[in-house]
């Protein structure tokens, strides 16, 4: 009887020491996730710019291409690049540009992307290039407006 009540009360110790180390253990994670939780949201302010940034790349690159598959009379290309250009566009570069000028604004930059899309369906070069280098202008001021270097 001595021996079980023992081994009872060696059990209910155990029991009720994991139980607390469990609770401590969980307080401690939670606070060091915390912790996590703000230097990752740190860091992905420096991403987010970073994609900005290659997003702006994308956008002023994919309008060369543009312009040589325009040359080459390959509208087909240039067709579907515009259209992974507007995408893109719309993914990054509008939202912020909204927060920071207001939807007006931002709408007026992006009704060019569209324009030039129905420029490359309708094979009007001059209004293509046209309009490549208003998208380019556009991307310049909207990049400085986001604070993106454009180097």
């Amino acid at each position: 009887m001595y021996k079980k009540l023992i081994t009872v009360v060696f059990g209910a110790l155990l029991i009720f020491g994991l139980v607390g180390c469990g609770s401590s253990s969980n307080t401690n994670k939670d606070s060091s996730m915390k912790g996590m939780k703000m230097d990752s949201s740190m860091k992905m302010g420096n991403q987010d710019k970073n994609s900005l940034k290659q997003a702006f790349q994308d956008e002023l690159n994919g309008f060369t291409t543009i312009e040589n598959d325009v040359n080459k009379k390959d509208y087909k290309s240039a067709k579907t690049l515009a259209g992974k250009l507007h995408d893109e566009f719309h993914a990054e570069i509008l939202p912020p540009l909204k927060d920071k000028k207001g939807e007006t604004y931002a709408e007026n930059i992006h009704g060019k992307y569209d324009e030039l899309q129905d420029a490359i369906s309708d094979e009007n070069t001059s209004k293509i290039s046209s309009l490549i280098k208003v998208n380019r202008d556009n991307l310049h001021t909207v990049a400085k407006i986001l604070g993106v270097s454009l180097n």
